[in-house]
């Protein structure tokens, strides 16, 4: 299921094939993408940031 609340927003939930645990997060000028995987879900949130 993927949610774009605003342009700049996006968070997408999904069910992942094997049960892990991790976390990810990846940050640049304008764009960051954080990653949480707890178990058999995964919520990964997209976000823009123009200034």
């Amino acid at each position: 299921m993927t949610l774009t609340l605003t342009p700049g927003l996006t968070i997408r939930i999904r069910r992942t094939a094997e049960h892990v645990w991790r976390r990810f997060e990846t940050h640049s000028r304008h764009f960051s993408i954080r990653c949480w995987t707890l178990y058999w879900l995964e919520v990964v949130i997209f976000s823009y940031h123009a200034k």
